[in-house]
């Protein structure tokens, strides 16, 4: 082989590599379909992960409620694309996306933030609900999320329902998101003699007019136990919820069981079927690693326990809430989010 063949070799295997590498760089967007609860990576890392996530955080969530429900995520490109093919005649839920980022609370505590959007149809137009999850009250400053935009396929074209300015400005301003939303979460100790961060109360309103919903309550073995993955997966532990009314509405009941892998327990039929009664009590937990389900005293074993209770404490409002004084970064005097 003469010295131009090698030196043409050279450049090619060369390109291949450069080519190869360019491949592994730029990710390829994941594809999601039909009804079930799907994660991609967080560049901002995980609530909560204590460094026990996988190595590319995947917690962000995209949830698809509908069996002809499609998501697209393009990780590059910060796209995130909704479709659904049913033509509903109501408000009907298609799904939800749940970001995980962080911001500067008042006190100069970077604390975890969780952007929350519920994507609703009618007819062909669609809709958001969004939340923002956050353990302590306040407004937010240095946001860190993801910058992705939210779409959706709207006839023949896409519609943007959500930017990353929207984004990171709902966050900074959560109290903001709540009046565009026509509605306002108080969040508060059940008992006020004796507050505790580990037993809340839901309201829904402020001061006299607020009504409670829902009691809340995180209890472990040891009580001090900070590194929920592992506690959850090999400790003892309960999480505890309690109806304090009847008018929790039954889509809402529906789609948290739905969300959090609860929906397919026996034991759960009745409160799949009409929502939560007054005074119902759910508790999802483990006795040594090994996990159970328990509705108004009567108990299953729940194999899924570990994964069903991090997530919830990790997902949800109420959960972060229960989870931050746990974490080594809260401080000791952490208020609850309200």
């Amino acid at each position: 082989m003469n010295l131009y063949a090698l030196r043409s070799l050279a450049c090619s295997m060369t390109c291949l590599t450069l080519l190869s590498v360019s491949a592994q760089v730029h990710a390829t967007p994941a594809e999601f379909s039909g009804r079930g609860v799907f994660h991609f990576a967080s560049g901002q890392g995980c609530p909560l992960s204590n460094g026990h996530d996988s190595p590319n955080n995947d917690c962000n969530r995209i949830a698809l409620d509908l069996a002809d429900a499609k998501a697209s995520v393009d990780p590059d490109s910060h796209q995130i694309l909704i479709a659904s093919g049913s033509v509903a005649d109501k408000k009907t839920v298609i799904g939800d996306v749940l970001l995980h980022g962080s911001g500067l609370a008042a006190d100069g505590q970077r604390v975890p933030l969780s952007l929350h959007v519920l994507l609703r149809r009618s007819g062909e137009v669609w809709k958001t609900d969004t939340y923002v999850h956050a353990p302590v009250r306040g407004t937010f400053s240095d946001i860190q999320l993801d910058p992705y935009r939210i779409s959706v396929r709207q006839g023949g074209s896409e519609r943007v329902l959500f930017t990353p300015e929207q984004a990171r400005d709902v966050l900074a301003h959560p109290s903001l998101a709540a009046r565009l939303a026509s509605y306002f979460i108080a969040v508060r100790p059940s008992d006020a003699k004796q507050p505790s961060a580990d037993d809340i109360t839901i309201a829904l309103g402020v001061g006299r007019v607020s009504k409670s919903l829902m009691r809340a309550s995180f209890s472990s073995d040891p009580a001090s136990a900070s590194d929920l993955r592992q506690l959850t997966r090999d400790g003892t532990w309960t999480l505890k919820l309690q109806a304090l009314s009847g008018q929790i509405p039954l889509w809402v009941v529906q789609r948290q069981l739905f969300v959090f892998a609860l929906d397919n327990s026996p034991l759960l039929k009745d409160v799949r079927q009409r929502g939560f009664k007054k005074h119902d009590t759910l508790e999802l937990g483990a006795r040594n690693g090994v996990g159970f389900l328990r509705y108004n005293g009567v108990e299953e074993a729940f194999p899924g326990a570990a994964e069903s209770g991090y997530a919830f404490m990790r997902d949800s409002f109420i959960g972060l809430i229960l989870a931050w004084p746990r974490s080594a970064d809260a401080p000791s005097t952490a208020q609850a989010a309200q």
